[in-house]
């Protein structure tokens, strides 16, 4: 019966954070600064021929003042249309730089080495990060932009899935969809509670000057992973100041998943940086910890305690439900979709297990093609 216990203990854990992170969202502090200022977007791009053009349609086309913005594709050794479509853009565009890569240095994980060109190249004061598959705003630059205040060197954004048509989408997409977003609202509301736990480099922005004190990636470029939420470490424990930005032109779009393999070693990827939490931000691993042991008690429960198991799930799905119904609207106009918080909650255990378990061994697959 200890292992029930634990499960309620961190449950009591996982509803106090939810607590917190909810009380910073209401209270919210969006001030904005309209101070203009150079700005870097740099992407790594490793065979995005299918992706990249309309990222970059995009970017040609911020609201942004032209004499003030940059572009830089760092192209990681494709082999297929990638440098040429950039190519392209570059003869219509003057504000768009390309630096390819042949090699990769050893001990150096690829995507670091790559944005570490790009950010090393970047001409501006502030970069701006987001991936080859993402769709931006009109207005994203400038949004992200407008969260500077003097004393802010990060600034973390929303990133989701898209998918137009809810009801004809696989189970799989929904519940990236949906893991996504709850993931988002909790890394929000720990951002503005103070507490700075993770980030997506989908949507991320930091000043330079802040990259090149903590060393760039030099402490953690031979992970695998984490060129985002290791980083946002290096940065807080730095003393650098992270805001979430939640102005919704600010918010990217990524491609969803082709189905649960995909999902489950991105996942994966994305769980090999918990262990690094440790050393890199005790609180955040303790959280994590409490959502893992959480998740596998309920697991046990389903075999050896039923009443314990409704108890726990109850719970769980009670305070999820209030935590996320209070901030959907913010991130999410659909509110129908919330319905989807039963399923999802339901196949978390099974699905946090693979992924920690795929993570802490760091069984996964990077990008083969």
């Amino acid at each position: 019966m200890i292992i029930m216990y634990i499960g309620a203990i961190a449950l009591f854990v996982y509803l106090v954070y939810m607590v917190i992170f909810g009380y910073a969202l209401k209270k919210g502090e969006n001030a904005q600064s309209f101070d203009k200022k150079t700005v870097s977007v740099v992407v790594a791009a490793r065979n995005e021929e299918d992706n990249i053009a309309a990222l970059l349609t995009g970017l040609m086309n911020q609201s942004y003042p032209q004499e003030l913005l940059e572009v830089i594709i760092v192209n990681d050794r494709s082999t297929d249309r990638t440098a040429d479509i950039v190519k392209q853009f570059q003869s219509k565009w003057n504000k768009l730089r390309q630096i390819n890569i042949e090699k990769t240095p050893k001990n150096y994980a690829p995507k670091k080495y790559a944005l570490t060109q790009g950010i090393n190249n970047a001409q501006a004061e502030i970069v701006i990060l987001t991936d080859a598959d993402c769709i931006v705003n009109k207005y994203w630059v400038e949004s992200m932009v407008s969260m500077y205040l003097e004393d802010v060197d990060i600034v973390v954004g929303f990133s989701r899935t898209k998918i137009p048509k809810w009801e004809k989408a696989p189970l799989s997409r929904k519940f990236e969809f949906f893991d996504f977003l709850a993931m988002f609202i909790a890394a929000a509301g720990a951002i503005n509670s103070g507490k700075v736990f993770s980030c997506s480099n989908q949507n991320l922005s930091y000043r330079k000057s802040a990259f090149l004190k903590v060393g760039g990636f030099e402490k953690i470029k031979a992970l695998t992973s984490g060129d985002d939420v290791n980083l946002l470490q290096l940065f807080r424990k730095a003393g650098f100041k992270s805001r979430f930005c939640l102005i919704p032109h600010s918010f990217v779009y990524t491609k969803p998943v082709k189905g649960w393999a995909s999902l489950i070693n991105q996942r994966a990827r994305w769980a090999s940086n918990s262990k690094w939490q440790l050393l890199l931000n005790p609180e955040f691993f303790i959280y994590l910890v409490a959502i893992f042991l959480l998740n596998i008690s309920l697991l046990i429960a389903i075999v050896i305690n039923i009443p314990w198991l409704v108890g726990l799930f109850a719970g769980k799905l009670i305070g999820e439900y209030i935590f996320l119904s209070s901030h959907f609207s913010t991130f999410e106009n659909d509110r129908r979709r919330l319905k989807f918080i039963v399923i999802w909650s339901a196949i978390q255990p099974f699905y946090i297990l693979v992924v920690t378990l795929l993570g802490l061994f760091d069984i996964f697959a990077w990008k083969k093609n």
